[in-house]
């Protein structure tokens, strides 16, 4: 049997025991960018923040891409999130390659070069990566001045959560 069609199977089982409250408007306090690494799907369960109060945005290397200010937006503006967390971790696959070397990869994988994404967010210090992504929220102008925005990175070797503050301290 696939994953997928025991996930099915399962998702039948549990639907005797679901929570109908679930179709209620969502009111998250919180929302958090972090990266779709599978290490860290259990982040909410040790940060010790219920589901339901956390609007969860993944992608691969914690950036805030176009479309996680898109996501930001509907979090901010209609649900009323008024925290932000992004939450980088050592030992992202970003680390891996440059921007130029994963094209590469991409090329020698594929036979095609690169059309989209222009970017692929690759970074070396993921301190630096996450102080990047704070700069980068806080100055963009739909999310308030009131929205506090704050770094963190994870590290997956001892369980520790660490603060990162941007250079210039905004």
């Amino acid at each position: 049997m696939s994953l997928i069609e025991h996930a099915i199977a399962a998702s039948r089982k549990s639907a005797a025991h679901h929570d109908p409250s679930l179709a209620n408007k969502p009111a998250p306090k919180v929302a958090i960018l972090t990266c779709m690494d599978p290490r860290v799907n259990q982040l909410l369960e040790w940060l010790d923040i219920k589901p339901a109060d956390a609007d969860v945005i993944r992608n691969v290397g914690t950036a805030a891409t176009d479309d996680v200010v898109r996501s930001l937006m509907f979090s901010i503006h209609v649900l009323g999130v008024r925290e932000l967390m992004i939450v980088g971790h050592t030992g992202c696959g970003m680390e891996i390659f440059s921007e130029e070397d994963f094209e590469k990869h991409l090329h020698k994988q594929t036979g095609t070069w690169a059309i989209s994404p222009d970017k692929f967010h690759c970074y070396t210090d993921v301190n630096l990566q996450t102080q990047k992504q704070v700069l980068k929220l806080k100055s963009h102008p739909w999310i308030p001045s009131n929205v506090v925005i704050r770094g963190f990175v994870f590290d997956l070797a001892t369980g520790e959560l660490r603060e990162v503050t941007p250079k210039d301290g905004k």
